[in-house]
């Protein structure tokens, strides 16, 4: 069985795959001071809630945007599992990545688009909702061409807060209407009605970017991250919402470059 890793800057995802299934998830929050052990164990347990033994476990596969971390997890691999963690790069070259940092692009983002294309075809334009707002433009042969970095709902939604004294934390749902009728949904129609924007506005921009390279030819656009579900429901260009999408990205990964697990 092979054990997959996203260590994302708020949470860590937890996967066990079977072959191509996925057998167990769960989510971890992000501590960078962690130590090994406190890593290692934890992983057991997780392990254990699902009958999963250590010694089920073939492989390990990282994704990792928080360095601090990548020691440690190393460390707990090896105590624990009696395996080497095997963290995701750039020069794995599971994705041609036609950019002028290479070395910069997420590895996260680097798995979204390998399942991507594996999983949906291209092109495609891959939106990952995570603690950034991530955008992921696929060729038609699977080349990552470059994307955008948007903040998120809820951080727009804590800094207003945080610098105007007379605002209030406020649930993010749509409001009835973009016409305010209180201060709760004044909040609501400038945050949510205001993203749904930001969102669909750079689709449509991506949409027209992607058609002077290849006219003709539309893309899929795919959502994953904690609040991918949310934007899917509310917007109907997002065609797929794929929770697992990073996960599955780092199987594939493994795949490519290992014989794969049982």
């Amino acid at each position: 069985m092979l054990l997959a890793l996203k260590v994302g800057n708020t949470t860590i995802a937890v996967g066990v795959f079977r072959g191509q299934e996925l057998k167990a998830e769960w989510h971890l929050a992000t501590r960078p001071e962690e130590t090994p052990d406190e890593l290692g164990l934890s992983l057991l347990r997780l392990l254990e809630s699902a009958s999963l033994k250590p010694t089920d476990i073939e492989g390990v596969v990282v994704s990792s945007v928080v360095p601090p971390l990548n020691w440690a997890l190393t460390e707990a691999v090896r105590r624990y599992f009696d395996q080497e963690a095997h963290f995701l790069d750039h020069r794995w070259g599971v994705v041609p990545l036609d950019v002028r940092e290479p070395e910069r692009v997420g590895t996260d983002r680097i798995a979204d688009c390998l399942a991507a294309h594996r999983l949906y075809g291209g092109p495609a334009l891959v939106i990952d909702f995570g603690t950034a707002t991530t955008f992921n433009l696929l060729s038609s042969e699977g080349r990552f061409l470059g994307g955008a970095i948007a903040p998120t709902m809820e951080l727009a939604a804590e800094t207003l807060v945080k610098r105007t004294a007379q605002l209030f934390k406020v649930e993010l749902v749509p409001p009835p209407s973009v016409v305010g009728k209180d201060t709760v949904e004044h909040l609501q129609a400038g945050i949510v009605w205001g993203f749904f924007d930001l969102i669909e506005g750079l689709i449509r921009r991506f949409h027209r970017a992607y058609g002077e390279i290849e006219p003709g030819k539309p893309l899929k656009v795919i959502a994953t991250g904690g609040r991918g579900r949310f934007f899917h429901e509310h917007l109907e260009t997002i065609e797929v919402y794929d929770p697992h999408l990073t996960l599955q990205g780092l199987r594939i990964a493994w795949e490519e470059r290992h014989p794969p697990c049982r």
